[in-house]
């Protein structure tokens, strides 16, 4: 069976489809932000499309919901102190919530949404950077309607 789409065909479609459809057919495509100046591991770090960030956010706390929608407004990079915006400062506890629904929803019991640097070093005093794949970004900016 062969399915043709036209850039008009595309168009019409809701984003989060047009992107669940893009990942399907380019599933490599964008998984590194662009922009990597931490030199950051990627090791496990999955890409949600945006029906899985859907699935994703109906399982989660509010709390959760509110941290990432701050990595959807000022990431796909972030310095973890911008959490403090959706009151989250026990970052541990964030980041294994998140950790636990994105194996949950990925099916994968190794996947991780973030990667971060070196919190221990001597640059970052204790608090480091969060990072998302791009994928995953834009998937988070269509579920909150930033672009």
């Amino acid at each position: 069976m062969q399915l043709v789409l036209t850039e008009t065909d595309l168009s019409k479609l809701k984003p989060s489809t047009r992107a669940d459809l893009l990942a399907y057919l380019f599933p490599t495509l964008h998984e590194k932000p662009t922009d990597n100046p931490l030199g950051l591991a990627w090791d496990d770090v999955v890409s949600l499309t945006p029906g899985q960030v859907e699935e994703f956010m109906a399982g989660c706390s509010d709390e959760t919901k509110a941290g990432l929608r701050v990595i959807a407004e000022h990431g796909p990079i972030i310095h973890a102190s911008l959490l403090a915006e959706a009151g989250i400062e026990n970052y541990g506890h964030f980041q294994g919530r998140v950790t636990k629904r994105t194996r949950t929803v990925t099916g994968n019991k190794h996947a991780f949404l973030f990667s971060w640097d070196d919190w221990g070093s001597e640059e970052n005093q204790g608090v480091g950077h969060y990072a998302v794949t791009d994928a995953t970004y834009r998937s988070l900016r269509i579920f909150y309607k930033l672009d």
